[in-house]
């Protein structure tokens, strides 16, 4: 096999001489087209509602704040992952969404549902502040 196809390319010198320049040009064409970032964002998008509940045991905050706003906030669009930590008058719920979504809307859509979880009094859930691309902070 090998044999015929080093005849070939002797028989043949224009051609596969050619056929090897055309594959250089377009390897060039190729590597100048490339997107290329200087400093390619590799961050995940997320967004953390921080809930205070002053004087409450860990377990009695994971009940009766962590888990309803995680049961609420499941279902959003481009979410991959859910995390929360529960400690002494302290709820924190980490959402991160995949690459295709954008922060904004990722923000406004757990600011909706979380409008729509019922909490106990004298809890107040946040947003936790996002630094964008840009270095602003939205609050």
């Amino acid at each position: 096999m090998i044999r015929y196809l080093v005849e070939f390319a002797l028989r043949n010198k224009i051609l596969v001489l050619s056929l090897g320049v055309i594959l250089v040009v377009w390897g060039v064409i190729s590597f100048h087209t490339l997107p290329v970032e200087a400093y390619p964002d590799v961050a995940n998008n997320w967004v953390q509602v921080i809930s205070q509940w002053p004087g409450r045991a860990a377990e009695e905050v994971e009940q009766q704040v962590t888990i309803p706003i995680e049961v609420q906030m499941n279902g959003i669009a481009h979410l991959t992952h859910l995390r929360s930590t529960s400690l002494f008058g302290l709820s924190v719920v980490t959402m991160v969404f995949d690459d295709d979504s954008v922060d904004l809307t990722n923000r406004q859509q757990v600011l909706e549902r979380l409008s729509l979880v019922t909490l106990p009094q004298n809890v107040n859930p946040q947003l936790a502040p996002d630094a964008s691309p840009t270095g602003q902070i939205y609050f």
